[in-house]
């Protein structure tokens, strides 16, 4: 398991209106138990996959972060008010995601659902799946 500082998932094709030439990323802090359980409200990045530039983005509040503790067990941690309303992501780090998503869609030919961690600047995919609601 990756001991995550943020995680998150990332859609090569904006599942919403089905738009191609955009890049859904979703993230926040800690591990990827918080974010694939509902329990926090993820940033969201929209990026220009053609530009790999970031055309929207959405700082959402995310009270909670889930940490592996020093014993090897996820503990929920509360977020201050000055993190909890901090953007997840670097411009740099989602950028770098993009990159990620499109040689992985084109590696496997359709759009992809992707989870993904950052644990000490290194980016980590977790699981790639096709994108079904398409």
């Amino acid at each position: 398991m990756v001991n995550s500082e943020k995680a998150g998932v990332m859609f090569t094709v904006n599942p919403v209106n089905k738009n191609k030439n955009e890049i859904i990323i979703e993230g926040s802090f800690g591990l990827g138990e918080s974010v694939v359980s509902g329990q926090v409200n993820l940033d969201n990045y929209i990026l220009d996959k053609n530009k790999l530039k970031i055309i929207s983005k959405s700082i959402n509040e995310k009270r909670i972060a889930i940490i592996r503790d020093c014993n090897g067990k996820n503990k929920t941690i509360k977020l201050d008010n000055k993190k909890a309303n901090s953007e997840c992501l670097t411009e740099k780090e989602v950028i770098e995601l993009g990159k990620l998503g499109i040689a992985i869609e084109k590696h496997y030919k359709k759009p992809q659902d992707i989870e993904w961690a950052i644990a000490g600047q290194k980016i980590y995919i977790l699981q790639s799946r096709a994108i079904t609601t398409l």
